[in-house]
């Protein structure tokens, strides 16, 4: 399931619609005032502070309600960016690669499939996949930056090339999408540093209070959107919670060979914030 939709744009959501019907419910209403308030008999009507009143309460509404549009529309394009950013890296990621220097870091097993269908077994091959490796990993997680970052794009090709990789990194993608579309960005959360042990038996499988300090993204607006998203969407739930599983089930294999610096590296890609951010909302992390 690709929830990647477009939601319809609301009034002024696009062009200077906002600004213009401002302008003009604002001179209206100010031709309105200033009319009555000299053709209405002398010494009867409101004092002058109610008049005054009557001017400004209007007019102040028609700004606050201007600025609430100009906002939803300023979201909404930057959304709309991000959308056609992952699309066109998708894209370009389905392309064959360039080719690459033959010198790489330590290359590093793929996650395991997650497929819950399947028994839990140990599929970790001692055999190193050639060409995958901790860097293009962490570059993939974290996805390319814009259409110019040529390094991030490369580690998503190449990480996108290995199956078990695709389906987290393109879970990510849908998630990332979607908290796009109400303005929830990886970057700009509020999060504490993260620890690389909690991540390594957090990884190993512990859960409950010894590994609860992991949920590091305590942005309070963000976490409040998302949990009611959870709760009212049904497709973005659905989303979130493959998202979620296919993450939990990937981190063992990258944990097993990663550092402590390339865990700690991890849990500041947006894929991970992302995972950070839903489980927190879901209640995970209490």
């Amino acid at each position: 399931m690709n929830p990647n939709h477009t939601r319809a744009s609301g009034p002024g959501a696009d062009g200077p619609l906002p600004e213009l019907g401002g302008a003009i419910g604002a001179v209206f209403w100010a031709v309105v005032c200033l009319w009555w308030w000299t053709s209405r008999p002398e010494g009867q009507g409101p004092g002058a502070l109610m008049g005054l009143l009557l001017l400004v309460v209007p007019l102040l509404l028609i700004a606050g309600l201007v600025a609430s549009l100009r906002m939803l529309r300023d979201v909404q394009q930057e959304a709309d960016g991000l959308r056609a950013r992952l699309e066109q890296m998708r894209a370009e990621a389905q392309s064959p690669a360039p080719p690459r220097p033959t010198a790489a870091p330590r290359p590093m097993a793929p996650p395991p499939a997650p497929v819950e269908e399947e028994p839990e077994l140990d599929l970790v091959d001692d055999a190193e996949p050639a060409g995958l490796t901790m860097d293009d990993y962490l570059r993939a997680l974290n996805f390319p930056d814009s259409a110019d970052d040529q390094e991030g794009i490369i580690a998503l090709r190449q990480v996108l090339s290995d199956p078990d990789s695709a389906r987290l990194i393109r879970a990510a993608q849908d998630v990332l999408t979607l908290l796009a579309e109400d303005g929830v960005f990886m970057d700009g959360l509020a999060s504490d540093p993260p620890r690389a042990d909690l991540w390594r038996r957090f990884s190993a499988g512990e859960r409950g209070a010894a590994t609860s300090a992991i949920g590091t993204v305590r942005d309070r607006p963000a976490v409040t959107l998302v949990a009611q998203r959870i709760r009212e969407d049904a497709i973005f739930r659905d989303v979130a919670h493959h998202f979620m599983r296919t993450f939990d089930k990937s981190l063992p294999a990258f944990a097993q060979f990663a550092t402590d610096g390339e865990l700690l590296a991890l849990a500041e890609t947006r894929t991970a914030r992302a995972f950070l951010l839903l489980a927190r909302a879901a209640g995970a992390f209490v």
